[in-house]
């Protein structure tokens, strides 16, 4: 009879992604080789590629870890005693240096979005990307929705998807830019440091949310004081 595996399936997994973040920090997220990553796993390249199947398939695999941490994240501030435009206000007042998964996330948001890099991934680990991904939309989806029910977003329902596209707009277009910022100045070294700092609460990103916010009926519209306590209740649970 064989023995048992030292490790299980879920352990040698988790034991990949480790090394591979490691690999990567200490190269590039283009730089790193499967080989180092078996070296720092302490596995056989055949115990590697029976979870993983390309570098493609560990960018994947890593950002489909990140996306689960990143829709438990939102969870947790979404849940946060708090108005609906103070917790879309909160979102974007998070410190990421204290709650990033890897400090290349930004990077490795940027090299997921490609067609090409999807095209060579394995339909499981692109699945389990998609699925992580996808829970955080619904995360706001349903923050929407349920503030237009209750009647705490007054606009109502028919203004759930404007507004939505709106607020991601301003979101994702002030990060990119943060980001390709931070490419730029950082050069060769730009993987250390993707992540972003928590931004001040009366920034220009804050305060455009804000005027965004409040074209629109609430029970409640956003004050300068909600915004406070935005960012107190984040530093109680050390995400800021």
């Amino acid at each position: 009879m064989a023995p048992a595996p030292k490790f299980s399936m879920q352990e040698q997994e988790q034991m990949i992604l480790d090394a591979a973040e490691k690999s990567i920090e200490n190269s590039s997220l283009l730089d790193f080789t499967m080989s180092a990553i078996a070296k720092g796993a302490g596995l056989s390249m055949g115990s590697i590629y029976k979870h993983v199947q390309s570098k493609e398939d560990v960018l994947i695999a890593l950002a489909a870890n990140m996306y689960a941490n990143e829709a438990a994240m939102y969870h947790t501030v979404l849940t946060l005693p708090l108005t609906m435009p103070e917790k879309i206000i909160a979102t974007n007042l998070i410190d990421r240096s204290k709650v990033q998964t890897y400090s290349f996330e930004g990077q490795l948001d940027n090299l997921v979005s490609s067609a090409a890099l999807l095209k060579r991934g394995s339909p499981m680990w692109l699945e389990r990307m998609r699925s992580n991904s996808k829970k955080i939309e619904l995360e706001f989806d349903q923050l929407f929705s349920g503030a237009a029910q209750s009647g705490e977003f007054i606009s109502g329902m028919a203004a759930v998807e404007e507004i939505g596209l709106l607020l991601w707009s301003l979101t994702a277009g002030y990060f990119q830019l943060v980001r390709q910022h931070q490419s730029l100045l950082q050069g060769d070294n730009a993987v250390a440091g993707g992540a972003f700092v928590a931004i001040a609460p009366d920034a220009p990103h804050i305060r455009g949310l804000k005027r965004i916010l409040n074209a629109y009926e609430w029970q409640q519209p956003l004050t300068q004081q909600g915004i406070e306590k935005a960012c107190r209740l984040l530093e109680d649970i050390r995400f800021r």
